[in-house]
């Protein structure tokens, strides 16, 4: 898994063009997948937002929840839309007492956690007894056709463009995240290691991106 300060020095370096690349990447499909992930989420209480960089997950959820912002980017939450609910701090250690969740939810940020097995533990401490936890990322793409094309355009083409725009090497690392990431079976696996009950995966149609959610019943 990644080392903390060298994600850290990937995304100090895109943190004005991140969302929308995000969404060029993606041929537009991530606004689809982010708002099938935050109607998951309650639509009262305290969710938090695990890697939320600039906020744009939160930018799509409509409810009367609270949202607190958690990432360890401080250039990254400077231009955070959720002013005044972001924190400073890990996935992995995330700052806040137990039960004090109804939701949380991450977009991307598995990938680049030093243990994703932590921050399952860590979220299921923090949840209330019945809250969700949601998360969507993009994973190895081994479906036949799909397959060949992700590769091309997502490992070849658009890291060269994307670093060209962002003037930074930052999307070679994101790429291979990517390539080097566990199989969303092995998320499942975790999450149910941690306490999960009730886990769902949903592959989208589109290459690579899969939303993975579970609750904690105790």
């Amino acid at each position: 898994m990644p080392e903390v300060e060298k994600v850290k020095t990937v995304f100090q370096k895109i943190p004005a063009v991140y969302d929308r690349m995000n969404t060029l990447m993606s041929m537009g499909m991530d606004i689809f997948w982010r708002s099938d992930l935050v109607r998951m989420m309650p639509r009262k209480g305290t969710i938090i937002d695990v890697g939320t960089g600039t906020g744009k997950l939160a930018d799509f959820y409509g409810g009367g929840a609270r949202i607190i912002g958690v990432d360890i980017t401080r250039e990254m939450l400077e231009l955070n839309n959720n002013k005044g609910n972001t924190l400073l701090g890990s996935g992995t250690e995330l700052p806040l007492k137990d039960g004090t969740a109804d939701g949380v939810m991450s977009a991307f940020l598995l990938r680049n956690l030093p243990n994703t097995e932590h921050y399952f533990e860590e979220a299921f401490r923090i949840l209330k007894n019945g809250g969700i936890m949601a998360n969507l990322d993009a994973f190895p793409e081994h479906r036949p056709l799909l397959s060949q094309f992700f590769s091309i355009y997502f490992f070849r083409l658009m890291p060269k463009f994307a670093n060209f725009v962002s003037k930074s090497d930052s999307y070679d690392y994101l790429a291979r995240s990517v390539r080097n990431f566990k199989e969303p079976s092995s998320i499942v696996s975790e999450m149910e290691k941690a306490g999960f009950s009730e886990i769902k995966m949903r592959k989208f149609l589109s290459p690579s991106a899969c939303l993975i959610y579970g609750k904690k019943i105790i």
